[in-house]
């Protein structure tokens, strides 16, 4: 098996940045892919011969801070009883009464898909609404 023996990575190209890496190469036109490690405490092994993007900018596909276990079970929790009190009272959605958790406001992408779906659930439950009164 020498032909699957691991093969060092290229040099960087003469006069790259020293905090780029090869892979750098592609970000004006947004084709690279970040690496996880150029950001860690103990940095990338590979250093300025990465295969992967070490532009320390906001990177547009970086992977962004994920929240605790813990704290993503607890906002899953509170959005399913925001669900459940908007299926039952839609007015207090449309009313802007309902407070959504904190890292839902922050996070902007996030608070659109909250508000979406809660927009739904209400749309839906004045739909069944509607039904009832015309059957009543």
């Amino acid at each position: 098996g020498g032909e699957f023996a691991a093969q060092a990575p290229p040099e960087a190209p003469a006069g790259a940045p020293v905090e780029h890496s090869i892979g750098s190469v592609g970000h004006p036109s947004r084709s690279c892919r970040p690496c996880a490690f150029a950001r860690s405490p103990a940095g990338c092994k590979f250093g300025t011969a990465c295969r992967f993007c070490h532009v320390v900018v906001e990177h547009p596909r970086a992977r962004r801070e994920r929240p605790c276990k813990e704290k993503r079970d607890r906002i899953r929790k509170r959005l399913e009883n925001m669900t459940t009190t908007v299926a039952a009272d839609p007015d207090l959605f449309s009313g802007g009464s309902l407070a959504l958790p904190e890292a839902v406001n922050r996070d902007p992408r996030a608070r659109a898909r909250v508000l979406a779906e809660l927009s739904q659930v209400a749309a839906d439950a004045y739909r069944v609404m509607a039904g009832e009164m015309q059957r009543g």
